[in-house]
């Protein structure tokens, strides 16, 4: 008798279009192999037939993988697109700025004790600048 194997995740289940490709695959396989055709075509008279491989190679490839690659059921678009959302568009280090209490309160704290202290000896110097002044006016 035979079995059939379910898998677990449904969402790892594709409806097969042609043979064991979904729509996904067969449409790039058929866009890959037309553009590397006609790059084949195109360059052959100029470069040879066996340079013109490689140039079939080169433009089929990345149409190929695209459709192809699958990876945690996101593809090679997706995550392309992810990959330059975070490395160009947005900021690349996002700091975390807090207030600092303590500095703020240090810095107060300054301000009231050593600040004062310096204004209270020079309004005494300035009060004993006077009291001389009027002395020598009185005499």
């Amino acid at each position: 008798m035979g079995f059939v194997r379910v898998p677990r995740d449904i969402k790892q289940v594709k409806p097969k279009f042609v043979g064991p490709l979904n729509k996904r695959q067969t449409y790039t396989m058929a866009i890959g192999i037309g553009l590397g055709l006609c790059g084949y075509f195109i360059s052959k008279p100029t470069i040879g037939a066996s340079n013109a491989i490689f140039v079939l190679i080169a433009l089929m490839l990345p149409v190929v993988f695209c459709g192809l690659f699958e990876k945690d059921n996101r593809y090679v678009e997706d995550i392309l697109k992810d990959y330059i959302n975070v490395k160009f568009k947005r900021p690349g280090v996002r700091v975390f700025k807090t207030q600092n209490m303590y500095r703020y309160m240090h810095k107060k704290i300054y301000e009231k004790e050593v600040l004062e202290v310096d204004d209270l000896e020079e309004k005494k110097s300035w009060i004993g600048e006077r009291e001389k002044e009027l002395k020598n006016i009185w005499k």
